[in-house]
């Protein structure tokens, strides 16, 4: 499990944190003191308002990037020119510029290897496969 989904479910569990400092901590340093049925019950709610949320948007915490490097690399896209060191290619339905070491020709099928800046870098996938 990585940072970014260990530091959502601790942003998710931050309400009943705070409820806890305040019904323990702050509240007796005022001499007030609560049934401790209150407490359950809130924290009923407030776990299950937590459960219902994490459904709906624990998706989006473990989604992979669907654009950036992490992304692109390794996606097959179609030459859209004839790539002779330089060209264009088509991947989800978007240009993008594409660099060879070896000429590639309009239509062939291509693998992103590297990306430098808005340039990816593209190998022929027939190439590799035979």
């Amino acid at each position: 499990m990585n940072w970014t989904r260990i530091g959502a479910i601790v942003a998710i569990l931050l309400d009943e944190i705070a409820f806890t400092v305040f019904f323990f901590g702050v509240l007796p340093a005022f001499d007030v003191y609560l049934p401790l049925t209150l407490y359950i019950g809130v924290m009923v709610i407030l776990v299950a308002k937590d459960i219902i949320a994490i459904k709906f948007i624990w998706n989006i915490i473990v989604k992979q990037p669907e654009v950036g490097r992490e992304a692109l690399i390794g996606k097959i896209g179609i030459a859209y020119t004839d790539i002779d060191l330089f060209g264009l290619i088509r991947i989800d339905n978007e240009l993008w510029k594409a660099e060879a070491s070896y000429p590639i020709k309009k239509g062939e099928k291509t693998r992103i290897t590297d990306m430098d800046g808005l340039s990816l870098q593209v190998e022929s996938v027939s190439t590799d496969e035979d």
